[in-house]
This record gives C-alpha cells, sequence and structure tokens, in this order.
C-alpha cells in the first residue's frame, strides 16, 4: 500500500470512550459488572479506545479513582480497545513504581496501553508532599525516567527524581507505551513536544483555548525537529445525545451542570464564564460553556461539534458518557447514538 493510500485509511478523528469511576453509589466491582457492556457496545460500534482519569479523593464528590491502571488491568480482558489513562497525575507517581506498573498492564494488554500524563492541582502536591516549586522538573524528569526505564536504561538520575536500575518486565510496545501530555502553557507546550507523543487537552480547555494552544503546540514540535503535520491532540468532553436535542438538554443537561459545579469548586468556589463574569453556587453555568467544553444534542448536532474539534487540530475524542452518575441507559443511549450516526461521518472512507 501507498503512503498515501495509507493516509487515506486513517479515520479523521478517532473516536474513543470515557468513563467516570468515581461514586458512592456502588462499588466498583458492580460498577465493572455495569460498565463492561456499554465497553463492549463501544467496542462493537468502532470505538477507538477507553479512558480512565484519576483523582486523589477525600469524599465522594469525585468522578476519577485514584487507581486508574487496576481499573484498566480488570476491564483489559472484557474488550480489545486501546486502554488509556485521562489523565494519570504524573508528579505524584514514584518513577520505579509507575515503570513497573505500566510495563505490567502493556503486557496484560498485548500493547494496548496508552499513558495521558497531567500535572495535577496544587491541593494533589500537598498531599503527597511535593513543594509548588518542584513540580515543572519533576513533571519532565518523570517523563524522561519512563523513557529511559521502558528502553531499558540501567536506571535514570535528575535532580528530582532517582530510579537507581533497570525495570523488569518490559513494556510489549517498544520504548514502552506512548506518553500523552497535558498542560497548556508554554513550558507544558515544549514538553509534549520534546517528551512527549501527543497534547491532551484538559476536561475543562475550551474549544477556542484547545485551538489556539494546538497551534503553540505544532510550533513546539517544529521547533524540536519534528513534523508539525503529524501533531496528534486528545480532548476529553462530556457528552449527551439523544434523539433530539431538547430531549439532550431535558434529560442529561442537569447531569452536566452538576459536573460543571464539580469543576468550580475544584477552581476554588468560582468560575470565570467566557463572558467575563463570575459564576458561583447559584449560577447556571452550562448554557455560558456547553459549546466549548461539552457535546449535547442529536447526533447531527455532536457531529457539527466534533467538526469544530477537528478544525482546531483535534485528531482524538473521549466521550465521556458517565459523568456524574448518569443513569446507565442514558449513557448507553449516547454510545448507541454516536455509534450508529456520529462514527460513520468521521471514517475516510476506503
Amino acid at each position: 500500500m501507498s503512503d498515501d493510500a495509507a493516509r487515506a485509511r486513517q479515520p479523521r478523528m478517532r473516536i474513543g470512550l470515557a468513563l467516570d469511576w468515581g461514586t458512592e453509589r456502588t462499588t466498583l466491582d458492580r460498577l465493572l459488572k455495569e460498565y463492561v457492556p456499554l465497553i463492549q457496545l463501544a467496542e462493537r460500534y468502532g470505538f477507538d479506545s477507553l479512558w480512565v482519569g484519576q483523582h486523589f479523593p477525600t469524599g465522594p464528590d469525585m468522578f476519577h479513582p485514584p487507581s486508574p491502571l487496576l481499573v484498566l488491568a480488570a476491564v483489559a480482558p472484557h474488550t480489545g480497545l486501546a486502554l488509556g489513562t485521562g489523565v494519570l497525575l504524573l508528579p505524584m507517581w514514584n518513577p520505579i513504581t509507575l515503570a513497573y506498573e505500566g510495563a505490567v498492564l502493556d503486557q496484560l494488554c498485548g500493547g494496548r496501553l496508552v499513558i495521558g500524563v497531567g500535572i495535577g492541582r496544587p491541593r494533589d502536591w500537598t498531599k503527597f508532599g511535593l513543594p509548588r516549586e518542584v513540580i515543572g522538573d519533576r513533571m519532565d524528569e518523570m517523563l524522561a525516567a519512563l523513557k529511559a526505564l521502558w528502553s531499558g536504561a540501567d536506571g535514570y538520575e535528575g535532580t528530582t527524581i532517582s530510579a537507581p536500575g533497570a525495570v523488569w518486565p518490559r513494556p510489549v510496545q517498544p520504548n514502552g507505551p506512548p506518553l500523552w501530555v497535558g498542560g497548556s502553557i508554554g513550558r507544558a507546550m515544549r514538553r509534549a513536544a520534546v517528551l512527549g507523543d501527543a497534547w491532551y487537552a484538559g476536561s475543562t480547555h475550551h474549544l477556542k483555548v484547545i485551538g489556539e494552544t494546538t497551534e503553540r503546540y505544532r510550533a513546539a514540535l517544529a521547533a524540536a525537529g519534528k513534523d508539525p503535520a503529524s501533531a496528534r491532540v486528545a480532548a476529553n468532553r462530556s457528552t449527551v445525545i439523544a434523539e433530539t436535542t431538547e430531549r439532550a438538554w431535558d434529560e442529561g443537561g442537569r447531569y452536566l451542570e452538576e459536573l460543571m459545579h464539580v469543576y468550580r469548586r475544584l477552581a476554588g468556589g468560582t468560575t470565570r464564564l467566557p463572558d467575563g463574569s463570575t459564576a458561583t453556587a447559584e449560577t447556571e453555568i452550562l448554557p455560558h460553556v456547553a459549546d466549548q467544553v461539552c457535546l449535547i444534542g442529536s447526533p447531527d448536532d455532536v457531529g457539527a461539534q466534533l467538526e469544530a474539534y477537528a478544525a482546531a487540530g483535534v485528531t482524538d475524542v473521549a466521550l465521556r458518557v458517565s459523568m456524574s452518575d448518569i443513569p446507565l441507559e442514558l449513557a448507553r443511549r449516547s454510545i448507541t447514538l454516536a455509534g450508529e450516526h456520529v462514527l460513520p461521518r468521521f471514517a475516510s472512507s476506503e
């Protein structure tokens, strides 16, 4: 097959599935039994991947587990999808522990693992006793250490971390699982370009910001001697799809609104809205930001929204369908309608 033909067979956008595993509604073993049919449904419809995030909760008001690699290990036997962390909070990990656990999971899933990483929040750094001033350097060195250890190096030594000795077993994937790097400041773009394999936009990054940051990421790739045209850009979008626009908003809007307020609380209790006003506990946030951080509406609506992400340079989108303990039947409907009507729109013709 020629290079042109190979490119023509590539999807215009890879669409994956993101599930929330932090809940007080039930235990993780029961949640796994509920989620496996959703994951397998997504796989049958041609979804590309499954993503699990990470948080370090101190109470029930959180949506990701503290151990996403354990969750992915439990899921791995039930699906052939690529398995990703969206995202792992990298500075809080011990480099040797993560190198071992990432290698073992990559073997367990047959080389399907992608490690998306983020820098975390100040409350995470405090919980793990990490001074703010070392976080940027630690993030860089963790990425370098993982690449070195997974490639067979006899340890890694930096200014903020030390990882003496090689690790075994090694990952199935040569040089280890791909590292998709989050962040939006200039240093994060350079980090993603030099030390990573993709840029991963945050769940609350507005579409406008994603487009602007993608251009900076491409410039950083060029400065690093890499082809900007090869830029891989991922985004995780909270999603509700129904047969009509009105039904999606009526049945799913309150769950998205609840999630917006979780993020508001994580940001310290207030959120700046696009019009410059400040959202508080009494503010209805979703109508102000839905077109920037969510996918909501009919299949045609969501398809058009995803076209805007493709125009902004996004190559991979994970549809987050189970936020805020939304009923499973609504999550299933979003997967089904996406599979039947949205995914075909983004697959290149043979």
